[in-house]
């Protein structure tokens, strides 16, 4: 049989990475927690989530570790900005409606919390469904657990399946620079 070169590229792909951190180090405080988003639950998205110090120098640590592994194909070294952080405490069978985020990458930690909710919906799922595609999911479901932080691109489409007494944290990231 003859030798044929194949090459094969991947288009656009979406990274996601995840991590364990130690929750215990991060002393949150939520302040102001409103019903939020299309199916109202109680987030401090419009309020005040306050670290002190020590955990937000925590927090920054883990997430520059992180992000140098999903940058590292891109640039040698970045500077980030995280620049909102919200609480989501779910009770009831609340849920989060599918959504993105607007910025370069978002995370979610899972701070109290029985077991993950989160689906991300691949970003041509709306054509992997009118086509039936028996070969490209049309939904990721990542194996979370208390204490996990994920972080991934914003505009990957995601949502909360209906859930009760648990609370995450949640946050968006801005790449300020890289260098190449």
């Amino acid at each position: 049989m003859a030798s044929i070169d194949v090459k094969v590229d991947n288009l656009f792909p979406n990274l996601i990475a995840t991590k364990n951190i130690d929750v215990s180090k991060l002393n949150v405080t939520g302040k102001n927690f409103k019903k939020t988003f299309g199916s109202d639950i109680k987030t401090t998205l419009n309020g005040n989530t306050l670290f002190n110090k020590n955990s937000i120098n925590y927090l920054n640590i883990e997430l520059r570790l992180i992000l140098g592994y999903l940058l590292k194909p891109y640039c040698k070294t970045f500077v980030f900005n995280v620049c909102d952080i919200w609480l989501n405490k779910y009770s009831k069978n609340d849920y989060q409606e599918s959504h993105i985020h607007p910025s370069d990458f978002s995370f979610i930690i899972y701070y109290k919390i029985d077991k993950s909710y989160t689906i991300f919906n691949n970003p041509v799922k709306s054509l992997l469904e009118m086509r039936d595609s028996k070969v490209f999911n049309k939904h990721y479901k990542p194996k979370l657990k208390q204490g996990d932080l994920i972080i991934f691109p914003s505009y990957l489409e995601h949502w909360v399946k209906p859930n009760s007494n648990n609370t995450t944290i949640a946050g968006n990231i801005k790449i300020i620079d890289i260098i190449k």
